[in-house]
């Protein structure tokens, strides 16, 4: 999706002032019910961001390098999944016993 955004603004970019005005004309004078119609279309994308101290991100980058990941974000995505798997895991443990209300919304939260 990010990709896909980049690429769209190198596009618009490439376009000249005079392009870039008509196209901005024509977006803002839709009707309402245009626009609905194509926001309804559009692709939901809502990114979580984790800012992390320059010294971690250097140290995720090099484990990622040796790891093999062209890019760290995916290998602490994958960490937080396998953890997340631990977790639910042991909450299933937990809740076996005696399910305290938190537990139970984790196993939720987690099942998603």
């Amino acid at each position: 999706m990010a990709e896909e955004k980049k690429e769209m603004k190198k596009q618009f970019a490439k376009l000249s002032k005079i392009e870039q005005e008509k196209i901005e004309a024509e977006y803002h004078n839709k009707r309402p019910e245009e626009f609905d119609n194509l926001m309804s279309r559009a692709k939901t994308h809502s990114p979580d961001a984790i800012r992390l101290p320059a010294r971690l991100a250097a140290t995720l980058k090099t484990m990622a390098e040796l790891e093999g990941e062209p890019e760290y974000q995916t290998m602490v995505r994958r960490w937080v999944e396998e953890r997340l798997q631990q977790e639910r895991k042991l909450a299933a443990k937990l809740s076996k016993r005696s399910p305290p209300r938190k537990v139970a919304a984790l196993k939720r939260q987690v099942a998603k």
